[in-house]
């Protein structure tokens, strides 16, 4: 599958396809403009930022950046883009580093999100992972992200506005707070109990960038 580091080459392919297959003549940089698109991102501009932006994180970015940079990224089945992007990206807070079609045209959709150390892929396709898939996340200010996230549920109304983000739990290693998203999949963001462990840890809390 294509990444972000394609995405000259594929402003290029489709530009020749385009041009063989229609008789439409667009230029290089209107091709380029249609793939930011597709990665989810508003224009090049916005997408060869990004790339660099992540690319730092890995160097020169020949490790792969976007995937990469996570050694294990779980992969949930959704069923709705916009419900996901709602929940993912609007509630959560989480960026949309590229999705679209898995294979074109009218395919499933696939992409990513990110948040902090914390990546995730996101699936329509029906042969991937059947909902109710469990992800463990730890990070640091567990209770700042439950005040984050019941500031913005009167804005984002994942929920009725008389439902609250779940409070936080005290368990014997950390303190959990377990959130389920639209599709039966089960987030548990989870702040060690162990100071140093957590100084480790990026924080979630819109007042500090540290993770």
């Amino acid at each position: 599958m294509r990444t972000f580091r394609d995405a000259k080459t594929m402003a290029k392919t489709l530009r020749t396809e385009l041009a063989e297959r229609r008789g439409v003549e667009l230029t290089h940089s209107e091709c380029l403009e249609i793939v930011a698109r597709q990665f989810g991102v508003t224009d090049w501009n916005v997408l060869a930022a990004k790339t660099a932006e992540l690319s730092s994180i890995d160097g020169d970015g020949s490790a792969g950046a976007w995937g990469a940079r996570a050694s294990t990224i779980p992969v949930l089945r959704i069923f709705s883009v916009e419900k996901a992007r709602e929940f993912y990206v609007d509630f959560l807070g989480f960026a949309l580093d590229f999705g679209g079609p898995s294979s074109g045209g009218d395919s499933p959709f696939y992409g990513q999100v990110s948040r902090g150390r914390t990546t995730l892929h996101l699936t329509e396709a029906s042969y991937d992972p059947y909902p109710g898939a469990t992800v463990f996340v730890w990070l640091d200010g567990v209770h700042d992200l439950h005040h984050e996230l019941n500031e913005r549920r009167q804005t984002v109304t994942v929920w009725s506005p008389a439902v609250w983000a779940p409070a936080p739990e005290e368990a014997s290693f950390g303190t959990v707070m377990t959130i389920a998203d639209p599709f039966g999949n089960t987030l548990r963001f989870t702040e060690p109990s162990d100071p140093k462990a957590r100084a480790a840890l990026p924080r979630w809390s819109p007042a500090s960038s540290r993770g």
